[in-house]
């Protein structure tokens, strides 16, 4: 690579991480470290009692991620937060999924 390349290559890394940030609408924010990486979880209810979506946004840049892992960090961060949202009555996950192999969604319903 060219040392004049360089620069557009950074602007190019800065502005594609930007833009894959995701939103919920309706949501409420908050920004966790876990292991050492920042998280933004996005939490909003759905039209049905007692139910919830949720997800998970990696707050950090993330090259060439194995999406299992981000999988795996994505439920570390997400039970808690289903707990604290459910009041510690169990929960029921409705649907999971990996966007972009580092965002996750997932909708739950609490009370079982």
């Amino acid at each position: 690579m060219k040392l004049r390349n360089i620069p557009c290559a950074l602007a190019f890394l800065v502005l594609s991480a930007c833009a894959a940030k995701g939103s919920l609408k309706d949501s409420s924010v908050e920004t966790v470290r876990v292991e050492g990486r920042l998280f933004e979880v996005r939490i909003a209810p759905t039209e049905a009692d007692n139910e919830y979506r949720m997800m998970i946004v990696r707050a950090t840049l993330v090259i060439e991620p194995n999406a299992g892992l981000e999988r795996e960090r994505a439920w570390t961060v997400a039970r808690p937060f289903m707990e604290r949202t459910c009041k510690g009555r169990p929960y029921k996950v409705l649907e999971d999924r990996l966007v972009d192999r580092v965002n996750f969604y997932t909708r739950f319903r609490c009370g079982g």
